[in-house]
């Protein structure tokens, strides 16, 4: 019966859904949460350019290739191309696949922790909890926070849910979600961008984010960062393109489907970047990198603008939609797995979830009563084994996948791909690119690290 069911044809029904479903699994809560502070700090349409020229180096040639292994695989005989590489093909294959794997739920368990977090923000928000907010007191919240983990807990299992009760229903369940979700994420950020408008101090902030700005004493941060948002950003270590290929159609072009995709996620991330940095200007800030945008600016913002907790609750909720999004794609490499495990969808879904819940209380308990310092290249690093956890996931684990595979595809004359077959015939640029271009950029991500999560 388990046989079966993996052998079973099953495909995207559309192409238009398939394009939201990819999207949203590209369109990272991360990415566009970081986007605001990356305009302001290197030159408005200068970043988006760089990002652009590094999606179209690295994520493109990448992601169609990891959508022809993912349909060969189904076309070999297995509909579960994750589990198909991962057992069936030779030893480095199997390896980079499951590499890969386990940083994408290292990271997962990261993105729940942090969407729980955020989930906690938008009720505070929602609730005018932040409305005579000033530093000192966002400061001590979030310090709240973190030293009473368990009433967090619960948010943290609301957004589990929303994630593996999706996983358990399958594609046809992630093309519902998205098909609703995707349209309604892309709104959410026009409407914040058009309130923006309204604001007087719009028309000043507008054009340093809209115009190419100058980037003095940036240059190789500006190509390192942009190279870091396209790698991280579209999900590429994950590897989820691979599992979402084994439900493609054949009648589908790999190459145009991953260059629509790669140029949609670009204006995606730009749109939300504008839109959240506008808010920001609106409200007499300036946007901070990472968790400070998220817990100390967004919370600021909620007090200095006009219908500040609806504005901001709006903010947190549209950036947990992206990770919802972006957390089913990324388990779905780890579904095909364990149901090729002979697991049910439900079976694995709730097994990952017990596990990414126990993962992501070890991490928060790493804040606080488990919290220790370490240094790491140079740097003190001071959240312990949340610390040890995303080094090992950002820095190891998902440029050894990533690399691997494309080297693996790009050059391998055994496997499920070889050297390129039905790949690149006539796109000698884009073989190349994924030859040489993506091995070498995830080995300056890995050497480099120009960007650690928090």
């Amino acid at each position: 019966m388990a046989n079966s069911a993996i052998k079973a044809p099953v495909l995207w029904s559309s192409p238009l859904r398939f394009s939201l479903v990819a999207l949203g699994g590209v369109v990272s809560m991360d990415t566009l949460s970081e986007f605001p502070y990356l305009l302001t700090r290197y030159g408005g349409a200068t970043f988006v350019a760089a990002y652009v020229v590094a999606l179209l180096a690295l994520a493109w040639p990448f992601l169609a290739a990891q959508l022809s292994l993912g349909r060969r695989c189904r076309q070999a005989g297995a509909v579960q191309g994750a589990e198909f590489v991962a057992q069936g093909a030779g030893r480095a294959w199997r390896w980079t696949v499951k590499i890969a794997m386990a940083g994408a739920f290292l990271m997962f368990c990261y993105i729940a922790l942090i969407s729980g977090w955020m989930l906690a923000y938008a009720h505070t928000a929602f609730s005018g909890g932040f409305i005579d907010a000033n530093a000192p007191r966002i400061a001590a919240h979030f310090s709240h926070l973190v030293e009473r983990p368990a009433p967090t807990l619960l948010w943290e299992i609301v957004f589990l849910v929303l994630v593996f009760s999706v996983a358990a229903g399958g594609p046809a369940a992630i093309e519902d979600l998205a098909r609703f979700l995707m349209p309604a994420l892309v709104a959410a950020f026009a409407g914040l961008a058009a309130f923006a408008g309204t604001l007087g101090s719009f028309f000043v902030s507008a054009p340093v984010l809209l115009t190419p700005q100058p980037v003095p004493g940036h240059r190789l941060a500006l190509g390192l960062v942009a190279l870091s948002q396209a790698f991280f950003g579209a999900g590429l270590g994950t590897l989820s393109f691979v599992a979402y290929g084994a439900y493609l159609p054949s009648s589908l072009s790999t190459a145009k489907t991953a260059l629509g995709l790669v140029l949609a996620q670009a204006l995606v991330a730009w749109l939300a970047g504008f839109a959240l940095a506008s808010l920001v200007f609106a409200a007499g800030l300036r946007p901070l990198a990472g968790g400070g945008f998220l817990f100390a600016t967004l919370p600021l913002a909620s007090a200095r603008l006009p219908g500040g907790p609806l504005v901001v609750a709006l903010c947190y909720l549209a950036l947990v939609s992206a990770a919802w999004l972006s957390g089913v794609a990324w388990l779905e490499p780890l579904m095909q797995y364990l149901t090729g495990k002979g697991l049910s969808r439900p079976q694995a879904a709730l097994g990952l979830a017990l596990s990414a819940l126990a993962t992501g209380e070890v991490l928060s308990l790493s804040l606080n009563s488990w919290a220790f310092s370490f240094t790491f290249l140079g740097r003190i690093k001071t959240l312990g084994l949340l610390d040890i956890l995303m080094i090992l996931a950002v820095n190891v684990l998902l440029p050894w996948g990533a690399g691997g595979l494309s080297f693996l595809i790009g050059w391998g004359r055994k496997g499920p791909l070889s050297a390129g077959e039905n790949i690149a015939r006539g796109h000698l640029l884009w073989l190349w690119a994924l030859r040489i271009v993506v091995p070498a950029a995830t080995l300056i991500i890995f050497f480099s690290a120009p960007r650690l999560i928090l």
